[in-house]
């Protein structure tokens, strides 16, 4: 069983690719229920790029214990997990470990993610000195199972920071990558199964106005006519500690239009842009509307490449908008509520559990799998980051 993919498949927690939280991304947790053997790329504390965690007062914090040399753990085990977070769907058919000279640093926290994930054991430690792609390496494993999820950031990194920064990738773009993915797939003669994109709008990322307000315990008129924003439109993260000082009357409104790049932990590159405070009623439409038509490729693709769909648009709208029963608790995507970890992207370990028996519960009905599910509330009673 071999996964690629993107920073769902990596098991991606708390903004850090960390032991401790990969061995709970729903890539180990279904190969531990099928009883398969999957290799982990191990980093090792405090994660790259370090982890945010809760001090003793609450505050999420970055862990500031420092970096080792080399933050893989085991560089001499060939991973089976080779997802990179970050990637984009074309980036599984193109990304490559580089060879950096030594007095200068990777070109970005994905491809350093890429030369730690795909450099190791080869190009660096072992011959041949080639640098390959997910899906190369994938089919060098000869695969029986392939899991396959990937096309997440073509829409998240245009909400995180903007579409002038980072725009939707095209449709027909989409089309073209995806197409060539389950091609190459399709080569190895292993059983392919992938994921559709679920609502990236729904995470806790962004703040709508109209839950601002219900958290403000105002009306959404006082938010809007104070903010200078519009009933549907809403906030980055960085955009919330100003919207609270405009509410609070201790700094003039309206907001304004830029704020600082709200990415987790480590600063922006130096001259990193600044990022729209608001992502606005349009934008979140043109999103939505996005995910459905991403989703119609994958379908039609898939069907015409014999592969099985994981319907992770339809578990996330049912998390969002009805909730999940977990140990006497109603969790949904709300902050903090069970779901969703400190960087507002990435599962929990009990987010991560429910996402594994969704993949479970496809491949029993489409493969006769019967793959066991994992217990949601055993797991639940672990997560650190459960409410308890």
């Amino acid at each position: 069983m071999v996964f690629i993919g993107d920073s769902l498949t990596a098991g991606f927690q708390n903004f850090s690719l960390l032991d401790s939280q990969q061995a709970h991304g729903y890539a180990a947790v279904l190969a531990g229920q099928a009883g398969a053997t999957i290799n982990l790329p191990l980093m090792a504390a405090p994660g790259v790029p370090p982890a945010l965690k809760l001090d003793g007062s609450g505050n999420i914090v970055v862990d500031s214990t420092p970096l080792p040399m080399l933050p893989r753990e085991n560089p001499a085990v060939q991973p089976t997990d080779l997802a990179v977070p970050g990637v984009f769907l074309k980036d599984l058919l193109t990304l490559r470990p580089e060879f950096p000279p030594p007095d200068q640093p990777p070109a970005s926290l994905v491809q350093s993610l890429a030369d730690l994930i795909l450099g190791f054991p080869s190009p660096y430690l072992a011959p041949p000195l080639v640098p390959k792609t997910q899906v190369q390496q994938a089919a060098d494993l000869s695969p029986t199972t392939i899991i396959a999820w990937a096309g997440n950031n073509d829409l998240l990194f245009p909400e995180l920071f903007g579409p002038g920064i980072f725009p939707i990738t095209p449709v027909g773009d989409f089309q073209t990558s995806f197409n060539q993915l389950l091609d190459q797939l399709a080569a190895t003669h292993a059983t392919v199964i992938v994921a559709n994109i679920p609502d990236v709008t729904l995470i806790p990322y962004l703040t709508p106005a109209i839950k601002l307000a219900q958290q403000r315990k105002v009306p959404l008129t006082t938010v809007t006519s104070a903010l200078g924003i519009g009933p549907a439109d809403a906030l980055r993260p960085s955009a919330l500690p100003l919207a609270n000082a405009i509410l609070d009357k201790s700094m003039p409104g309206p907001l304004q239009t830029t704020c600082p790049p709200p990415i987790p932990g480590p600063p922006p590159p130096v001259g990193f842009p600044p990022v729209p405070c608001v992502m606005t009623a349009n934008e979140i439409i043109q999103t939505k509307i996005a995910v459905l038509a991403y989703n119609a490729v994958i379908a039609f693709s898939a069907f015409r490449h014999n592969v099985t769909v994981v319907d992770i648009f339809s578990l996330v709208n049912r998390v969002a908008f009805l909730g999940v029963e977990v140990n006497g608790r109603r969790i949904n995507l709300d902050f903090m509520n069970g779901f969703s970890s400190l960087d507002r992207m990435h599962p929990t370990n009990t987010g991560y559990a429910i996402i594994a028996n969704e993949f479970i519960k496809t491949m029993n009905r489409h493969l006769d799998a019967d793959i066991p599910a994992v217990s949601v509330e055993q797991v639940a009673k672990t997560d650190p980051l459960f409410p308890h």
